[in-house]
């Protein structure tokens, strides 16, 4: 909810495991995951969500929607993204060059008149909470590396004058505190 610069956070809490595809699945589709949503999550068999969603709503009223990040989302959506870079998920070593993928595309992408909705997932924070978990030092950088990126996003859609633009920050899940799923 933001109006003139306002904004509302909402929390709201995750439960284990903490897996992408069932909670992205669970964000776009509102349905409760299911056992074989944390299977198809590692890629073992087809992802495709099945069923409505809030992108095939988009799309039936033919919205242009492109994406950036977690490939996930291209598994689980193959055909509704205009134009896409999906970055693997599964090198969970990887907590710089997998959101650099991302960011590089930020800018150009908020200032193209082509797009009506633009999804960036970014892995980073994720890696890290898996990694080594939430008090990690590696999280403060990344945490300023975010904000800055939420800031340029910020920065980017304010002048839009008359568009009206929702600007949507979430997390698809949570992390504990030893960094497992």
């Amino acid at each position: 909810m933001v109006d003139k610069g306002q904004a509302a956070l909402v929390h709201t809490k995750a439960n284990s495991p903490t897996v992408t595809l069932p909670r992205v699945k669970a964000l776009t589709t509102g349905t409760v995951p299911g056992f074989a949503d944390i299977v198809l999550n590692f890629g073992l068999g087809g992802a495709e969500a099945i069923g409505e969603s809030w992108l095939d709503q988009l799309a039936a009223r033919h919205k242009t929607m492109h994406f950036f990040g977690d490939d996930t989302w291209l598994r689980l959506f193959p055909t509704q993204f205009a134009r896409t870079d999906g970055t693997t998920s599964f090198y969970v070593h990887d907590t710089v060059e997998v959101d650099q993928n991302v960011t590089r595309h930020v800018l150009h992408e908020l200032t193209q008149p082509d797009w009506d909705i633009l999804v960036f997932h970014y892995l980073g924070l994720d890696h890290i909470g898996h990694l080594v978990g939430p008090a990690s030092e590696l999280m403060d950088r990344k945490l300023v590396e975010m904000d800055a990126v939420v800031g340029l996003v910020w920065e980017t859609l304010k002048p839009a004058g008359s568009k009206r633009t929702l600007f949507v920050l979430c997390s698809d899940h949570g992390m504990t505190e030893v960094g497992l799923f």
